[in-house]
């Protein structure tokens, strides 16, 4: 298991909050990213609460939920209280979120509490993701349901051959910034394991040309290399310059691929989730 500067924000200074901020604004306005996010928020059904995101960061996704079910309480909690601070200006057009500092790990809301709790690009930065699905069982309603939709960073390619040099400093940025590599593979089953009643799952495909989120990718990456004396300085420049000569000349920087599941908690079901 990785170390993983999403799971520490809530110690960090105040410019790797700032960088994180600017990584998820990106992706955001990363149209490939939005399309996505927008298909996995119309097959949830948010139009009615109330409704949890858990990590909500910097507020990227409340917006949309606001918006999306303008007459329902939308609530979000994140460890990090200054992405906090900048999700309280992430309102949507029809009103703003509930924010609150909280541990994913011990959500303070009495049991069955949400109809809806999503989960986005959470998990693969959870050190437990167990006992986050157990809780969030503990606040869903009866019938109601849980969405997660995150990355399979172990997918991560960013490649045009063998041995090639960007996918080193993505292997960097994997490094530094995802706990969990490989568990969101098994979605379904961990899902099923905390109680819940899969009802869909699948993938979505991201690839990047001229992106500024990927390019956030590689230069995390070449950053990390450097900081830790891997590489000089005159290599860092170049791979970064590479990265976008190749967006622009190639057509291709990278791909990734994204998980998706919805889930519902039986009507009947008990309170308490299955031990782990």
């Amino acid at each position: 298991m990785n170390d993983d500067v999403f799971s520490s924000l809530a110690t960090c200074d105040s410019e790797t909050t700032q960088q994180i901020a600017s990584v998820l604004h990106s992706r955001k306005q990363d149209p490939t990213q939005y399309r996505m996010l927008q298909r996995f928020l119309t097959a949830v059904d948010v139009t009615s609460g109330p409704l949890l995101e858990i990590g909500c960061g910097s507020g990227e996704l409340l917006a949309d939920l606001c918006d999306r079910a303008p007459a329902a309480t939308v609530v979000g909690i994140d460890h990090s209280v200054d992405l906090l601070r900048m999700a309280g200006q992430a309102g949507g057009t029809a009103g703003k979120p509930k924010l609150l500092a909280a541990d994913a790990h011990r959500l303070p809301f009495a049991d069955e509490s949400f109809s809806t709790v999503l989960m986005y690009t959470l998990l693969s930065h959870t050190p437990d993701i167990r006992s986050v699905l157990q809780e969030a069982y503990r606040v869903c309603r009866p019938g109601g349901q849980v969405a997660v939709l995150d990355g399979d960073y172990a997918s991560a390619d960013f490649s045009l051959g063998p041995h090639d040099p960007l996918n080193a400093c993505v292997d960097a940025w994997r490094a530094q910034y995802v706990v969990n590599t490989h568990d969101l593979r098994s979605l379904p089953r961990l899902l099923k394991a905390a109680g819940f009643q899969l009802k869909q799952a699948g993938a979505h495909d991201y690839t990047a040309a001229h992106s500024d989120y990927a390019y956030t990718i590689i230069d995390r990456g070449v950053d990390s290399l450097f900081d830790s004396g891997t590489i000089g300085k005159d290599l860092a420049r170049s791979l970064k310059d590479e990265a976008r000569r190749r967006a622009h000349e190639e057509g291709f920087l990278g791909s990734i691929t994204y998980r998706f599941a919805l889930a519902r908690r039986r009507p009947s079901a008990s309170t308490t989730p299955p031990k782990a």
